[in-house]
């Protein structure tokens, strides 16, 4: 999204635009389909008759770490939760865009003082017929926020649930924190402050519910194999071959099993673009992401898909370990900044979809129910080239202030690079020749497959990365709070207190214009003054569909659901 969610750059010029759907199942031929949604083309009509067999697929580009909810991060995770359990709330899509539905909570209301949020379960089953109580939204928050579970998304809880953050560093207890179980239907929370955004986390995985007798049954590999999981979503997992798919079924259990259509789900695992391409092309899978432009001429030329693209709440950066004998300086991290083209990044690596960022919180983010990238007026990127012409020249100067050799040829860097194929290879290449032109240093490239290329950015074992994020809910928070000192998720060894406070005081207010000027300045800090990150694109979806393909949900600020897809005329 993720989401949304950590990805790496590459899959951020695929996966971020889009994804591809995959499956197999059966239906009545005689039934119907009445509700109206909105789909990949529009509207259903009332009285549609849909196909016999209903199946789809859709394929995730790389093999997910792990799909517990309280350890996962990346969005291939996110999107096979999305299908396998509902929270609180969930997020869906209809002609007005994004909004917040009820999921296993049927009702909530919220106290005058905006502190106290008490949520009204209805029935529902786990897929093995357990009931769904409000002791599993408990205990899932709680395993999430425990400093032993070590979840790297505990950071987006901590300001906002009464006393977490305390819990979380272990200088407090479980039992202090605001959640109360009243009883088996009704949970309780109580807030730091008031906060904005606090129904958009309801959905997301930090307080997705949890099983605690299955998660003490398989212990430190839960949610590493399909047996392991229980569901109370729209689907069960019913197989998971690693780096290869993961199939799953219709849940007859779901409290909502009546407005789902499809019988099967497969998600295949394809790393390749090339690979991904031809599946679409022979109609493997019902839609896809598609950045070559050789690749959308050709299917644009075929009637049977449609091609659809919109802007996404979504980045591709560039982060820099400052434990590095290199980028410990920030002018050195600013060269590096500013050298980078991203006009060209937009034309040559994303085939002109997208647009050059010269921020890092996205144009598609709101905040108050305006643009934020409106309101806020400023452009750090465009004013560090503003202020210094020319990268080697700041190069030097960095180097200079190190101690080191003032010649750039001097220097040799390492590139980490998530994935191994000829996408990939593009990626890092592009930038490893950029670097070398414009610096005139030496550039080497390490290539790792996910799993591999996230744990070592965990451990800090990498000099630079290039990764890609998709906001989680509609609030410039969810791309200014994850570089907090204590948040991990995307580490570097920056602490900067004023950024820390910044976006702390900016969780303790619903004062939108004040929250504004905070998130501002803490964008310039982040950039401009301290050369933390470089933003690349700000991205979009590219996504062509078969025809037959509807009811898919693309919400901007969750993943691909086809919970309420179905197809009519497939061939």
């Amino acid at each position: 999204m993720r989401s949304k969610k950590l990805l790496a750059l590459t899959m951020a010029a695929t996966m971020a635009v889009g994804g591809v759907l995959t499956s197999c199942g059966k239906k009545d031929e005689s039934a119907k389909v009445n509700e109206k949604t909105n789909d990949s083309q529009g509207t259903k009509d009332e009285g549609e008759k849909i196909d016999e067999e209903q199946y789809m697929k859709i394929f995730l580009d790389q093999e997910p770490k792990s799909i517990d909810p309280s350890r996962s991060t990346d969005m291939y995770s996110n999107q096979i939760l999305t299908h396998m359990v509902d929270g609180l709330t969930r997020i869906e899509q209809d002609e007005n865009g994004d909004k917040i539905v009820p999921g296993i909570a049927e009702s909530w209301n919220v106290s005058d003082d905006g502190l106290v949020w008490t949520f009204n379960l209805r029935d529902a089953k786990w897929s093995d017929g357990v009931a769904v109580t409000a002791k599993d939204f408990e205990y899932g928050v709680k395993r999430t926020l425990d400093p032993q579970t070590g979840s790297r998304y505990a950071w987006l809880i901590t300001p906002v649930i009464k006393n977490a953050a305390a819990f979380n560093s272990g200088e407090g207890t479980a039992d202090e924190l605001g959640i109360k179980v009243i009883d088996e239907k009704t949970i309780e929370f109580t807030l730091e402050s008031p906060i904005a955004y606090f129904l958009d986390l309801t959905y997301f995985r930090v307080m997705l519910p949890q099983r605690q007798d299955i998660i003490e049954k398989y212990g430190e590999s839960y949610g590493s194999e399909a047996e392991q999981m229980v569901s109370n979503g729209a689907f069960t997992l019913e197989s998971w071959i690693h780096d290869s798919k993961l199939t799953f079924k219709k849940n007859p259990t779901y409290w909502n099993a009546d407005e789902v259509i499809l019988e099967d789900l497969t998600m295949n695992i394809v790393k390749d673009e090339s690979a991904r391409m031809n599946t679409i092309f022979t109609g493997d899978v019902d839609l896809g992401a598609v950045s070559k432009a050789e690749w959308r001429e050709k299917f644009e030329a075929m009637d049977e898909l449609v091609y659809s693209s919109k802007a996404k709440p979504s980045a591709s950066y560039e982060i820099y370990n400052q434990n590095n004998r290199y980028f410990k300086n920030d002018k050195i991290r600013k060269a590096f900044i500013i050298s980078l083209n991203r006009e060209d990044v937009v034309d040559v690596l994303y085939r002109g979809v997208g647009q050059p960022a010269y921020a890092w919180v996205p144009p598609s983010v709101q905040i108050g129910g305006a643009d934020f990238r409106e309101k806020a007026d400023s452009l750090p990127v465009k004013k560090l080239m503003d202020e210094n012409p020319d990268p080697k020249a700041l190069l030097i100067e960095g180097l200079k202030e190190l101690g080191e050799s003032e010649n750039p040829a001097d220097m040799s860097i390492t590139m980490l690079q998530s994935g191994t194929d000829a996408r990939s290879r593009e990626f890092a290449e592009f930038e490893q020749q950029l670097l070398v032109n414009n610096l005139g240093i030496n550039v080497s490239v390490e290539y790792y497959d996910w799993a591999i290329f996230s744990e070592k950015l965990d451990n800090l074992e990498y000099e630079f990365a290039s990764l890609g994020w998709g906001g989680d809910y509609n609030d410039p928070n969810t791309f200014l709070e994850m570089f907090t000192s204590t948040a991990g998720i995307a580490p570097t060894g920056w602490v900067n207190e004023e950024y820390d406070k910044l976006i702390a005081d900016a969780a303790q207010t619903i004062d939108q214009e004040a929250r504004l000027k905070m998130f501002k300045r803490a964008e310039e800090i982040l950039i401009y003054e301290d050369g933390n990150m470089s933003p690349w694109i700000f991205r979009a979806s590219s996504t062509f569909t078969r025809k037959y393909a509807k009811g898919v949900m693309t919400p901007l600020f969750g993943t691909i659901d086809v919970t309420k897809a179905y197809t009519v005329g497939r061939k």
